[in-house]
């Protein structure tokens, strides 16, 4: 049994000696177990997915900026008011950016053209207000995106 030990213990000495013979680059590097997304420092805990959280973070902030803009936006059109007129211009409707109705004025001659008459004019200043709130209210937000770097809503 002795004989057995002697004889496995030399080729582990050669093995070593022949080993510290070879020039650097061919030596093995040795083995350190790593964690799975180690950093390489046989650390383990690395980010998988590289720097996620700072995209996250990023995206968090682009939210804020989008939302603090909108919100302004929506100030701004509460505050514009567009004019409605009728066909011959009896009746006026102003409404503002938000298509939300501030005032109705009727001449006199709309009041001589009879009920049914009024009631035909004061809707056509009120489509005429809205269709320029909705189109005064998309081009502010096709600004708002152009501003931001983002494609235009449709």
């Amino acid at each position: 049994m002795a004989s057995t030990l002697a004889l496995q213990a030399v080729p582990a000495q050669r093995a070593f000696q022949a080993r510290a013979q070879r020039p650097r680059a061919q030596q093995r590097r040795a083995l350190a177990p790593r964690a799975l997304f180690g950093k390489g420092d046989g650390e383990g805990g690395g980010n998988p997915f590289g720097n996620m959280g700072n995209l996250m973070e990023n995206l968090k902030k682009a939210q804020q900026m989008v939302q603090v803009e909108a919100a302004k936006v929506q100030e701004e059109l509460a505050n514009t008011d567009f004019d409605g007129y009728s066909a011959d211009e009896t009746v006026r409707v102003v409404m503002s950016g938000n298509q939300e109705p501030r005032s109705v004025e009727i001449t006199q001659e709309a009041y001589d053209q009879g009920v049914d008459r009024l009631n035909d004019l004061v809707g056509e200043a009120m489509r005429d207000a809205h269709g320029k709130s909705v189109s005064g209210m998309k081009e502010r937000m096709r600004k708002l995106a152009a501003n931001l770097g983002m494609p235009a809503p449709p």
